[in-house]
């Protein structure tokens, strides 16, 4: 990754946007996941029979799959979902005891739940302090602070963010808090947005109107990929 001087007119280099889920699929292709979060309980029954929902995707790709959840939708003894997969109830700030149970991953997946957490500094240190993940992969996707759909949308008086949202990142501000934290984050690429749960829950001149908006800002975000909905990075715990 570049080396950062935090000037205010500092030029930042990024990829092209990808979409989120082909690409977080495609690194834990073949590899032992733990899905952090799995659940998507925010979204759980509309995306859980699609192609939407990442837990789904990853049971698809990778040789095994536990996700790690504690909702009250997730009983006692777990959840059989896709493909072998599972989603056990659990505190994602202590993960001995399900590495315990089902052996170390190679990948931890931490998919749109950065902005969830009351304290990402947190979370992230008990990550790297763990020595059951030592070594581990660990990839995670998260909002853009500086996204053109949340520009466009605040010129009609609007936001798009979830109460559960507590925070959200720009790229330096991700630089700078896994630096704090002491894990070592080899890449952040920036992913298109995608309007699912709107596009699923509309019918007709609705359902074409934000399907068309969608377009729009994923060409704009082609051509400018600092300001794309959001990132995925890839770090090593």
């Amino acid at each position: 990754m570049q080396d950062l001087r935090y000037d205010a007119l500092e030029r930042i280099r990024v990829p092209r946007p990808v979409d989120r889920l082909d690409f977080i699929q495609a690194l834990a292709r073949g590899k032992k996941v733990f899905d952090l979060g799995a659940l998507d309980e925010t979204a759980f029954e509309l995306k859980r029979d699609t192609d939407r929902w990442l837990h789904a995707r990853l049971c698809a790709s990778a040789s095994s799959v536990t996700g790690i959840d504690n909702s009250s939708l997730v009983p006692a003894e777990g959840l059989a979902t896709l493909h072998g997969g599972r989603i056990v109830n659990a505190d994602i700030f202590d993960l001995s005891g399900v590495v315990e149970r089902f052996g170390k991953p190679d990948l931890v997946v931490a998919g749109e739940l950065l902005e969830h957490l009351p304290s990402t500094e947190s979370f992230l240190s008990s990550l790297r302090q763990s020595d059951f993940l030592k070594g581990a992969e660990f990839v995670f996707s998260t909002p853009n602070a500086c996204s053109w759909h949340n520009v466009l949308v605040g010129l009609a008086a609007r936001e798009s963010m979830h109460q559960d949202h507590l925070q959200i990142y720009s790229y330096k501000t991700l630089r700078t808090l896994f630096e704090r934290s002491g894990i070592e984050l080899q890449a952040l690429v920036p992913y298109h947005v995608r309007f699912d749960e709107m596009i699923s829950k509309f019918g007709g001149i609705r359902r074409l109107g934000v399907s068309g908006f969608q377009k729009m800002v994923n060409a704009m975000e082609f051509v400018t990929p600092l300001l794309s909905a959001g990132w995925v990075g890839i770090a090593r715990l």
